[in-house]
């Protein structure tokens, strides 16, 4: 893998302000105990339990452990363990009963999305977990109000074998939840 070399979600700033040392200090410091063999929760953890990054605080933890594997090449953006994932989202002009159904209802869904998906559990207003078409794949979409009369809903494409597939899915997905704003919001 590539050298990252882009840490956008933890500032320089940020980490000195919290620590007194710079993110490359601290990486220099956890490559010493073995970090580059280690998996992310091995990574969080080490970093959790090192002297001067406990002020950090869990959330940054977790945005540093990701920023040293990206930094070391021993991730890419958007790689998990089971594969990588994308996002995607929309605000649309319609109400969050409506936005979920069309995702549910299998009339409406086939309006706006002609690929075929099988929903293993949804909770109304709220979520669904999809299994996509390719039976490899699936979906976390979740729907939020975002006051009055508008809703957004945030898919989330999972389990992706590869990064080439990454950039493709986020394309579709933009189109598909661009088509069902247009189809909702006529």
């Amino acid at each position: 893998m590539k050298q990252v070399k882009e840490r956008s979600i933890i500032s320089d700033k940020l980490v000195v302000e919290k620590t007194g040392k710079t993110i490359d200090a601290w990486f220099k410091l956890i490559d010493q105990q073995g970090a580059r063999q280690m998996k992310h929760i091995e990574i969080f953890d080490l970093i959790s339990n090192t002297e001067g990054l406990k002020s950090l605080g869990q959330w940054n933890h977790n945005l540093l452990a990701t920023t040293y594997e990206w930094d070391r090449g021993l991730k890419e953006r958007g790689q998990k363990e089971n594969g990588f994932e994308i996002s995607v989202s929309r605000t649309i002009d319609v109400s969050i009963n409506i936005l979920y159904n069309a995702w549910i209802e299998e009339k409406l869904q086939n309006k706006w999305l002609k690929e075929k998906m099988i929903i293993r559990k949804a909770t109304k207003n709220k979520s669904a977990r999809i299994t996509w078409n390719d039976s490899e794949t699936s979906l976390s979409v979740d729907f939020y109000p975002k006051g009055g009369t508008r809703s957004q809903v945030v898919v989330q494409h999972l389990k992706i074998p590869h990064a080439k597939k990454t950039a493709t899915l986020k394309i579709f997905w933009a189109e598909k939840l661009d088509a069902l704003k247009t189809f909702l919001e006529k």
